[in-house]
């Protein structure tokens, strides 16, 4: 019996395609998606901070076990302050030596309490009789704040840098560029410290 090319070749490519699914179904191990997650940053090509919703959904789409799955589902679940110890057991109980998405999710934790940090010293509901002071009353305000509430090495950096600008426009700069940087997208108290206090009219 004559067989044509055409089947042969058909015949070829399916037995590669059965191949290529069984290697991936033996190579389908908890393990390597626990380095799938680990590793889902720079794999993937996208920055977490900047594209978490692209990271994520490049990790489901690279995840090939229920018991990945539920290791992304369980991670996403947590609160973002837990995550990086709760990963980084789970990568070493998978025998892996490193997981750099833990350490991401220890820098956006960083970041995110910074950013919470920032918010708070930027509200003039921390500072209600701000626009009432002068310069020296409230330089003091601001620094009392930092000295009680200021927990984050990015809050003391920024204290450092209010306490050696003298004058108060220098001052107002230097807390919007930390705003800036951090993403807090209004500093209200920085509008007031660049605002000179105007003298009362007493009669």
């Amino acid at each position: 019996m004559e067989v044509s090319g055409g089947v042969v070749v058909g015949t070829v490519a399916t037995a590669l395609g059965i191949a290529v699914a069984a290697a991936r179904l033996l190579g389908a191990t908890y393990a390597h998606d626990v380095a799938t997650v680990c590793n889902a940053e720079s794999a993937s090509g996208f920055a977490a901070s900047r594209n978490a919703a692209r990271v994520s959904q490049w990790t489901r789409d690279h995840l090939r076990t229920p018991e990945g799955g539920r290791l992304l589902a369980a991670l996403r679940d947590l609160p973002l302050d837990e995550r990086a110890r709760w990963l980084e057991e789970r990568s070493r109980a998978a025998g892996l030596t490193n997981c750099p998405m833990a350490k991401v999710y220890d820098e956006l934790s960083r970041e995110w309490d910074a950013r919470r940090e920032l918010q708070r010293l930027c509200s003039t509901a921390t500072f209600p009789d701000l626009d009432t002071l002068d310069e020296a009353g409230r330089r003091q305000v601001i620094d009392e704040w930092f000295e009680l509430h200021a927990v984050t090495a990015q809050a003391r950096s920024l204290r450092a840098r209010l306490r050696g600008t003298q004058k108060p426009a220098g001052r107002a700069e230097v807390l919007r560029d930390a705003a800036d940087g951090l993403g807090v997208l209004t500093c209200d108290v920085a509008k007031i410290l660049a605002t000179p206090l105007s003298p009362s009219c007493s009669p």
